[in-house]
């Protein structure tokens, strides 16, 4: 029988080797009950050695090559998104025509938009098309295409397709790494050309990540930081991070949770 130490190390491997873990995987596989596996997640999260979410939890170090599922992602630092998402959506006019890409970040800005007066959006994002869709003042369209595997994002060449036959006065992106180097980078390989199309349609194209995003590479190249208009993050970029980006930067003083 495994002890209680043995399997929250087990735990915290599993979570470093692939990412996010559903709390129920891990009571099947241990033969224990919910109430056993949350005691375990609330010591490893004020050990500092997990990052507890809804339904699982998610390793304190992220992989570039793991894709998490969307309702984890709304669940990271969501005080910092909302606020991130707020100052982006105030760069928004009324009447202009918005691209939104998929994301949880990209949620938050979709949410602040709402308000705004006779807009154009444009999503992939089915979760920001069930948000958007009620709200009279928005002309929403969702692009078409085929869903990415755990998460609520379309990609593929009909959505690139859309995309290449419009223009807007905005597009907003999300990224899993940024760095000043490389650039924009994901590691959906397919999702890669949604978002070169939808810089290529913008006037303005508008990368939006919190700071955990930078100095950090993944898989696939998206464009580099020169084809970006204007980078909005918190301040909890480095020093030399703000350096490197230079006057595209943008920091949002925010209130972390």
């Amino acid at each position: 029988m495994t002890s209680a130490s043995e399997r929250r190390h087990v735990m915290v491997e599993r979570a470093r080797k692939t990412g996010y873990v559903p709390s129920k995987i891990v009571e099947d596989e241990f033969g224990v009950d919910s109430s056993t596996i949350r005691r375990d997640l609330a010591r490893l999260e004020a050990e500092g050695l997990i990052i507890r979410t809804q339904g699982g939890f998610l390793p304190v170090e992220r992989k570039e090559n793991h894709t998490y599922p969307y309702g984890p992602r709304r669940l990271v630092r969501p005080s910092v998104k909302n606020q991130l998402g707020e100052y982006a959506a105030h760069l928004v006019e009324e009447g202009q025509t918005v691209l939104i890409d998929g994301g949880s970040t990209m949620w938050h800005v979709a949410n602040h938009l709402k308000s705004t007066r006779n807009l154009t959006v444009i999503t992939n994002d089915l979760q920001i098309g069930l948000l958007l869709c009620e709200w009279t003042n928005i002309n929403l369209h969702v692009t078409g295409g085929a869903q990415v595997d755990g998460l609520y994002t379309l990609a593929g060449p009909a959505t690139v397709e859309f995309i290449d036959r419009i223009h807007v006065d905005v597009a907003f992106l999300g990224a899993e790494a940024v760095e000043a180097e490389l650039g924009l980078s994901d590691v959906n390989v397919i999702e890669v050309p949604v978002k070169q199309a939808m810089i290529r349609a913008a006037d303005c194209a508008v990368l939006v990540a919190d700071s955990s995003k930078f100095g950090k590479r993944s898989f696939a190249k998206v464009c580099g930081v020169e084809e970006l208009t204007l980078i909005v993050t918190d301040g909890q970029v480095t020093p030399e991070q703000r350096g490197a980006f230079g006057r595209k930067l943008e920091i949002v003083n925010v209130n972390c949770e």
